[in-house]
Order: structure tokens, then C-alpha cells, then sequence
């Protein structure tokens, strides 16, 4: 049987790129809050592109803002691994909300 080959976007690489946590989240707002952009986004063939670039920004922005909020807020001076673990899992999620807010909770 033959399958037709068909390509969601305009450029095929975006088609075979895993989606990072960013652009599903992305995706899943503009489906709750704008469903016709997200729709014309796909229908336009740039859907994949947009959730790729999302991704990318949101991660770049993501390691920036760890060493900003580590400059903030130090390590503490412990020997002791799972506080020093804690810490840097509370950085990092104080790091994702603010990208969900500035990055991915966006209209594009």
C-alpha cells in the first residue's frame, strides 16, 4: 500500500524535532485561549516552527535566568546534598514560572 508523504510544516526539519516541555505548554495555551490563531497557525503549515522557537527561547532564557536568580539567591554553604539539591530545584522552578509567564503565555 502506498502512503501519501505528508508534511505538517513549511520546512520538514520542524516536523521531525521532538516538542520540549515550553512548546507543549505553549501549544496547550493557545489551544485554551486561542483556538482559531492555532488553527491558522496549522493550517498555514507554522505550527512546528512556532513551538520550536518557543522551545529555544524558552530554554535559553531558562539557563540565563538560573545563573541570575543563583547570583540572588547562593547555594548555601552545606555540606549537606539534599539541601543543596532543594535549593537548586526551587531555583529552577522559580526560573520556569516566570518563563511560563514571560515566554510561553504569550500570543504569537
Amino acid at each position: 500500500m502506498l502512503y501519501p508523504n505528508l508534511q505538517i510544516s513549511v520546512n520538514k526539519e520542524y516536523d521531525l524535532r521532538p516538542t520540549g516541555m515550553f512548546g507543549r505548554r505553549w501549544k496547550d495555551y493557545m489551544m485554551s485561549k486561542y483556538p482559531q490563531r492555532l488553527s491558522e497557525l496549522i493550517a498555514l503549515g507554522q505550527i512546528n516552527e512556532l513551538i520550536a522557537k518557543v522551545d529555544e527561547e524558552a530554554e535559553a532564557k531558562k539557563e540565563t535566568l538560573i545563573q541570575q536568580l543563583l547570583e540572588a539567591q547562593p547555594m548555601p554553604e552545606t555540606e549537606d546534598m539534599l539541601e543543596r539539591a532543594g535549593h537548586m530545584e526551587m531555583i529552577t522552578r522559580q526560573a520556569e514560572e516566570i518563563i511560563l509567564h514571560e515566554v510561553v503565555y504569550q500570543l504569537r
